[in-house]
């Protein structure tokens, strides 16, 4: 299906906005997308690159569906920018489409230097654990190179799950975000180092436990360490989607940034921090998937102050 294209800024007031002193207020790309709307059979995000083959300067737009596929099995479907088509065919995975009891992720498991589909199970699985499943990139995602995984972490549902390289050693790290139901009554991250089977670090932050948005890991000050980030996209203050930022360097005792973006209050779809041009500086992306125009939206406000 053709994208519903949104209107754009026009180019004098675009580039006046990109000059604005705070980030996230110039909306860079408002646009459809190939993926018709309401789409709420799995998990959405950003992320680069998804297939090998990608030439795009910016992110894809990534679906993982795990529920009401034509197969029985999960499928990555990903769209490259402009995310007008897909980037290839639908993918099946080796994954059972009713495997929906956890968070679903895309990263670089084996280092290979291509995305392998990450599944964290944080419910009902057989050892009382959380358990971590990889399907290999390399196999386009038909060869679990991990499977079931017991890690050190019992089953929790009180917080936010991701996969990433938490401190530059090359070695993905489980990383749990625990935003309610603390013992500090603040918000703690808790990070288990591959092979997952060890807490390594366990830190209060100084974010009282919040569930008004969405918390990530990201690197915000490109040193290597991830940063805690909270946007909120509900009850802000301001009325506007609200971007707070802890320093990993510090632990997640320093706030580096808090700011209003250009967004108002919304829970339509996904909020997410990625770098989303390429440009070294993470941006502030919307992913849209219900109440649209008639297709999933994509709207990124540019990081850049």
């Amino acid at each position: 299906m053709r994208p519903l294209t949104l209107t754009l800024l026009p180019i004098i007031g675009h580039l006046a906005t990109m000059a604005s002193a705070t980030p996230y207020q110039a909306r860079i790309h408002e646009t459809g997308s190939y993926f018709p709307a309401p789409a709420d059979n799995g998990p959405w995000l950003m992320s680069y690159y998804v297939y090998p083959s990608s030439s795009s300067s910016h992110a894809d737009l990534v679906s993982i569906q795990t529920a009401n596929t034509n197969t029985d099995t999960v499928q990555v479907l990903a769209s490259r920018y402009p995310y007008s088509s897909l980037s290839s065919q639908r993918t099946n995975t080796v994954f059972a489409a009713d495997s929906n009891k956890g968070v679903w992720t895309l990263a670089d498991y084996d280092g290979d230097n291509v995305l392998d589909l990450i599944y964290v199970q944080n419910r009902e699985t057989a050892s009382g654990k959380v358990e971590v499943s990889v399907a290999s990139g390399a196999s386009v995602f038909q060869s679990l190179v991990l499977d079931r995984a017991v890690t050190a972490f019992d089953v929790a549902v009180n917080g936010h799950w991701q996969v990433l390289d938490v401190d530059g050693d090359g070695s993905l790290d489980l990383v749990y975000i625990q935003n309610s139901g603390t013992a500090s009554n603040m918000v703690e991250v808790h990070i288990a180092s591959a092979p997952f089977s060890t807490i390594t670090q366990k830190t209060s932050t100084p974010f009282p436990i919040a569930a008004d948005g969405t918390w990530q890991m990201a690197n915000y000050d490109n040193d290597g360490i991830a940063d805690l980030v909270y946007i909120q996209n509900i009850n802000t203050a301001s009325g506007y989607v609200e971007i707070s930022i802890a320093s990993g360097a510090s632990e997640y005792q320093s706030i580096v940034q808090n700011v209003a973006s250009a967004y108002s209050t919304e829970n339509n779809g996904v909020w997410q921090m990625i770098d989303w041009d390429n440009d070294g500086v993470l941006d502030l992306v919307y992913i849209k998937t219900v109440e649209t125009s008639g297709s999933v939206e994509v709207h990124i406000g540019w990081g850049r102050d």
